[in-house]
């Protein structure tokens, strides 16, 4: 796959004050890549400076092989992006405000307007006043705005906020449509790890400015390590070597243990073997949120 956006040694500072730190990434053909971080952690600074509404201090960001450093407006005419809240003309149709942004593009045509309209699924509504949309038909009225002009790369910041879940699931497959169909790049901003496993392909760690992982979805969730929960007898006399031997945590019904599968054999036989008795081992899975908490706890040396 060839990359839609590469991000080469990007930094910001304001007022002397690094906001982001010498960050490096890509964003290939065809994926959603979630750009994930605590507010404040530098992902719409990012965002802004990818779009150009604010300045780079240094490095630079190429989309599609243009500079938006060097060659600005061939750089942009890729993207399609919303950045915080889709802003509309609320006393005017859907389908006008469509009509109006078209306006700033050369070459829409009226059988565009209906195509995006279509494939963001407003077109039963299309003519009827913005002041009347829920907020999910907003973003898909926003969605279809940042479509009109084909971009390579989508960019949305934070856009699931305020959406009911039926909202989020039903954005979250148009965007999955956008890349199947049209093999369109989105990056995506949020802090939302549930709806981030779920929609993204690959995700970034943003803290204090500075990049602390890249990884794909499932191999940020599944690992080789794997957190049982041993529901158990009595355990006073084996205690010991439980925290010392394989780092268990107590709990009401017995112990949790971070383990590989293959070693799951091996305890129980020494817990039986120990007169504990064994009731069950019930393998918990790990959420995105369970890992981004271990990775930034892990950068930081504790929160």
């Amino acid at each position: 796959m060839s990359a839609v956006l590469t991000l080469e040694h990007v930094k910001k500072t304001i007022k002397g004050n690094p906001i982001i730190n010498d960050l490096s990434f890509s964003v290939q053909a065809g994926e959603i890549f979630g750009l994930l971080g605590p507010n404040g952690a530098g992902k719409t600074t990012t965002i802004r400076m990818i779009v150009g509404l604010i300045g780079l201090t240094d490095g630079d960001i190429i989309v599609s092989g243009k500079s938006v450093k060097k060659n600005f407006e061939e750089a942009v005419k890729n993207i399609g992006a919303i950045v915080e809240n889709p802003e509309m003309y609320k006393h005017l149709t859907g389908y006008q405000n469509l009509k109006q942004y078209a306006r700033m593009h050369k070459g829409i045509s009226k059988e565009k307007i209906d195509e995006v309209i279509e494939l963001v699924g407003l077109t039963e509504r299309i003519d009827e006043k913005v002041r009347t949309y829920s907020l999910g038909m907003r973003q898909r009225l926003g969605l279809a705005q940042c479509l009109l002009h084909d971009p390579k790369l989508l960019i949305l910041d934070e856009p699931t906020n305020g959406l009911d879940p039926a909202g989020i699931r039903e954005f979250r497959d148009h965007l999955r449509m956008l890349t199947e169909t049209k093999g369109m790049s989105v990056i995506v901003s949020s802090h939302l790890l549930s709806e981030m496993e779920m929609m993204c392909d690959r995700i970034a760690i943003i803290q204090q400015g500075t990049l602390t992982d890249i990884q794909y979805v499932r191999d940020f969730v599944d690992n080789d390590q794997m957190v049982y929960l041993i529901e158990t007898g009595p355990l006073d006399n084996v205690k010991n070597w439980l925290q010392q031997d394989w780092n268990a945590t107590f709990v009401d019904s017995g112990f949790t243990v971070s383990v590989n599968k293959e070693e799951v054999p091996l305890l129980l036989n020494r817990l039986i073997d120990s007169k504990v008795s064994v009731y069950s081992a019930k393998e918990i899975v790990k959420t995105l949120e369970q890992r981004f908490l271990e990775v930034t706890t892990h950068t930081n040396g504790g929160l």
